[in-house]
């Protein structure tokens, strides 16, 4: 057995040991765990922050709000191919030979035929955390463990993730938002959008509400809205 094995194996029953134990315990992480609001709405926040604390304007010579979007697709699109190619993984609350003890509330319904790894919640939060880390080290700390905590440890006890399944999302997240944040680009971009943020501020800003809303919920209706595009297009 492998030592990544034996810890997610450690981690995973250490944690499920608690399971069950208090049913409103059970409920307040599971209803955190599925709060677009306390997930991705608070990061996003402390990216809106981050973007506009300077002058009060989202774009700026750095670039770093559309650097973050980019980063954030493209974390995505990586998260999502290596979900896809990869070896399947059985979710911790799917392992027949865990015995996993499934806490209060919970249901594994939905999730079938869908691997564990990497965690898309570790990929796409810890990459927009290390894009606050950029703006501000105080900011991406909380950022970090507002991620670690709040976002991805209710998914180990609640059965949807290994540990390792976390760490692989965040380092994934992490290397593709570094890459995004370093990645040179013209000077035309700059100059296009802050002209577009001059002449017509509430286009640049609807669509960035947008985008971010997007991301604050993992891009769950952008999902659903490919999904029905696809059935649409096969049945035609």
């Amino acid at each position: 057995m492998s030592v990544f094995v034996e810890f997610d194996l450690f981690v995973t029953r250490a944690l499920n040991g608690f399971s069950r134990d208090s049913f409103l315990f059970d409920r307040i992480v599971y209803e955190v765990s599925r709060t677009d609001l306390l997930k991705g709405g608070v990061l996003l926040a402390l990216l809106w922050w981050c973007w506009t604390r300077r002058n009060g304007q989202l774009i700026s010579q750095d670039l770093l709000a559309i650097r973050t979007v980019a980063g954030a697709l493209l974390a995505i699109l990586v998260g999502r191919a290596l979900q896809n190619f990869l070896p399947m993984r059985l979710r911790p609350g799917h392992e027949p030979s865990l015995d996993f003890v499934l806490p209060h509330g919970v249901s594994m319904t939905g999730l079938d035929g869908w691997s564990s790894f990497p965690s898309d919640h570790a990929v796409l939060f810890f990459a927009l955390s290390a894009a606050a880390w950029a703006s501000s080290r105080v900011v991406g700390l909380v950022a970090f463990l507002w991620t670690a905590v709040v976002i991805c440890l209710p998914r180990i006890y609640l059965g949807l993730h290994y540990a390792s399944d976390i760490l692989a999302g965040a380092a994934v997240g992490i290397a593709v938002m570094a890459f995004a944040l370093r990645l040179p680009l013209p000077p035309s971009v700059y100059r296009w959008l802050s002209g577009l943020q001059a002449t017509h501020p509430g286009i640049l800003y609807a669509l960035a509400f947008l985008g971010t809303y997007q991301m604050a919920t993992l891009f769950a209706n952008s999902r659903l809205l490919v999904e029905g595009l696809t059935l649409v297009l096969r049945h035609s």
